[in-house]
């Protein structure tokens, strides 16, 4: 039986699709963001992650380690990693809830009766389901199962996805998909490829693609401090975009919301001092990116 790794299901979202939906975040992803607002989508495997706020120092979770990986003083918490088995015993004698597990295995059967329970809400608002990340075509079994399970079930289908993934594998999916959100982190692929650490070729490639084969595209653009926030490369995003055909973008502006999790994983945070965009800083380059006849609006939907 296929299984998929998964690290959330969130029920009434708004912002991934029209209308009310159910966003499933899949666990993994080949891009290393330094802005992630899911840092711990992007390993693909159950992570234990600590959360010093509900943390007490009590030490139950060394007493209970069997591999003594772990390491508690009065404000330090240690956790060897490369020692680590993830028998999870430490996350069951936590007393306050301090560790968690990110990442949990299910069954197309498993999601789909999750998903079922918002069906009345789809159907009276235009939504339906999304599959997200991490990079939600990582994982090609389960995916392509659970796509054909939801179209078969009658629902509204979108994915959202760094569109780094075999094009081959893509064209498989197609009769499963209502609509797709695909990023452009940059147009340039050096600096792409610089920050995130891999090209945007493949993801032109895709989304060429797609348009050719009429499924409706989204290309989403998260706007980053000292990155791609600039009229300089809003007029290269414009170039490019307008090239392969493309038609409807959307800004998303860099936000904070995620800042929390990367200190709970012991990650060290590129963007710790930046502060959130407002949607007003936004609006010079999303008009510049509309001179290239394309239709532009300023965070998701």
């Amino acid at each position: 039986m296929t299984k998929g790794l998964i690290f959330n299901i969130q029920g009434f979202s708004i912002h991934d699709g029209p209308g009310i939906r159910t966003t499933v975040f899949l666990k993994g992803c080949p891009l290393s963001c330094p802005w992630c607002a899911n840092p711990e989508s992007r390993p693909q495997n159950p992570q234990i992650v600590h959360v010093p706020a509900n943390c007490v120092y009590c030490g139950s979770c060394a007493a209970a380690c069997p591999k003594s990986c772990i390491e508690v003083d009065v404000k330090t918490f240690c956790r060897d990693e490369n020692i680590c088995n993830h028998c999870l015993a430490c996350v069951s004698a936590c007393p306050t809830h301090a560790l968690n597990v990110e990442g949990k295995w299910y069954t197309v059967s498993e999601v789909i009766q999750l998903v079922e329970k918002d069906r009345a809400f789809y159907e009276k608002s235009g939504g339906g389901v999304t599959l997200s990340g991490g990079e939600p075509l990582l994982q090609e079994e389960f995916v392509l199962e659970l796509l054909k399970e939801l179209k078969a079930q009658n629902y509204h289908v979108n994915i959202e996805t760094t569109g780094y993934a075999s094009t081959e594998y893509l064209t498989k999916l197609l009769p499963y998909l209502d609509l797709v959100y695909m990023d452009l982190k940059h147009p340039d692929n050096k600096i792409h490829q610089q920050k995130v650490g891999v090209s945007n070729h493949i993801v032109l490639e895709n989304m060429a693609m797609l348009l050719e084969n009429n499924i409706p595209l989204v290309v989403r653009i998260p706007m980053i401090p000292r990155f791609n926030n600039s009229l300089t490369t809003a007029k290269k995003y414009g170039r490019l975009l307008s090239k392969i055909g493309a038609k409807d973008v959307h800004l998303l502006p860099f936000h904070q919301m995620g800042a929390g999790k990367w200190s709970s994983m012991g990650l060290d945070y590129e963007y710790e001092q930046d502060q959130s965009m407002s949607v007003a800083e936004l609006i010079e380059v999303a008009d510049t990116i509309r001179e290239y006849g394309l239709q532009v609006q300023i965070g998701g939907s």
